[in-house]
């Protein structure tokens, strides 16, 4: 599924102001659970930046760690932990996404591949059942949005993290995570 992404990245060039702007993005290690077909997004205001997983990696428990980097401490939230057991020391994460909390805190998030930014229609986005998000441990996504991509490709699913509901009227605009 990311290999198909991976040709959008940074040709986000669609200049309608009723998308909604998103950083896209796959985990590592989840290829052999329940969540290997979905990918993750969030919104772009919310990212400060995607830099390289550096060499030494936050000492995680139960996905949460910290990190230092450069002048800063950093919580890390290692979402994989929600979908599959990580040995530490088969980490293929190769890219960490800083992004910013509601409260403003930044932290990481260790990603599979680069994200890609991509600009998604509203129309494509629908809520979650409860029941389905409870069972599969993402009680942190309440949204997703299926893409149609060209040719006979399968649509892209992507969770949606961190962004306001779409209201009917569609004049959605994402914001910070929670």
């Amino acid at each position: 599924m990311t290999s198909s992404l991976l040709s959008q990245r940074l040709s986000s060039n669609n200049e309608d102001d009723n998308t909604i702007h998103a950083i896209v993005f796959a985990l590592a290690d989840i290829e052999q659970t329940a969540m290997a077909n979905y990918l993750f997004a969030m919104p772009v205001e919310a990212v400060e930046k995607a830099i390289v997983y550096p060499s030494e990696r936050a000492v995680l428990r139960d996905g949460i760690g910290i990190m230092n980097l450069g002048a800063e401490t950093l919580t890390i939230v290692d979402l994989r932990h929600k979908f599959a057991t990580i040995d530490p020391l088969q980490d293929s994460s190769k890219f960490l996404i800083l992004f910013h909390t509601q409260a403003g805190e930044l932290c990481g998030l260790p990603i599979k591949d680069a994200p890609v930014l991509m600009d998604i229609d509203p129309d494509t986005i629908r809520s979650l059942p409860l029941a389905y998000r409870e069972v599969n441990q993402l009680t942190f996504v309440s949204q997703m949005a299926i893409v149609p991509q060209e040719g006979n490709l399968a649509p892209l699913q992507i969770l949606l993290i961190g962004f306001d509901p779409i209201d009917p009227n569609r004049s959605n605009r994402s914001s910070h995570l929670n």
